[in-house]
């Protein structure tokens, strides 16, 4: 014969379906209440993403234009602004190379080149003045604007959340200041 002990521990060995109920509930609750959380996690970080690539773009042109001689037609303020230069539609992942049939690209880059002559301060203790020329006087910097901007979401392509821009600028002196 069991002791009574013994049957008080077998009742209680289990769970009901009334808890299991209960804590399914319970637990069905809290994550419907997280899941918007971890949504709007995955959107940001896809979006910083998106906006640290279009960066990196605009900045490896600027380091590239930044590069190039003084008086190189690239840089010729007369020209400016300079439109887009990415491809249409971006590369074939198998030849890398691209083609009509690859995806449209959602990116498109400009660039300007603005000239800026230097004054010496008149007083002393005055600040420097930079003013912008127009091109054929003299100038001795150049300011490079480059602009990338992602279009909004390509619904062919799945490619982009939305219109994401970034612009970078830097500048460049002239080697022979005050000549053209």
């Amino acid at each position: 014969m069991s002791s009574p002990s013994a049957l008080h521990r077998r009742r209680e060995a289990g769970v009901t379906l009334v808890e299991l109920l209960i804590a399914t509930f319970l637990l069905a609750l809290i994550l419907l209440a997280i899941a918007p959380l971890f949504i709007t996690s995955v959107k940001s970080n896809y979006a910083a993403n998106e906006y640290t690539s279009i960066h990196n773009i605009a900045r490896d042109r600027l380091e590239q234009l930044m590069s190039l001689p003084f008086n190189d037609a690239q840089l010729d303020a007369a020209n400016s602004p300079f439109s887009n230069d990415l491809p249409p539609n971006l590369p074939d992942p198998k030849t890398g190379v691209p083609s009509a049939t690859s995806p449209v690209n959602t990116l498109s880059m400009t660039y300007t080149v603005t000239l800026f002559q230097e004054s010496p301060p008149v007083n002393p203790g005055d600040k420097w003045v930079f003013r912008q020329v127009v091109a054929g006087s003299g100038w001795d910097f150049k300011r490079i604007d480059v602009t990338v901007t992602s279009s909004a979401f390509n619904t062919a392509t799945g490619l982009g959340i939305g219109a994401r821009t970034a612009r970078v600028s830097g500048f460049i002196r002239n080697p022979s200041p005050g000549l053209p």
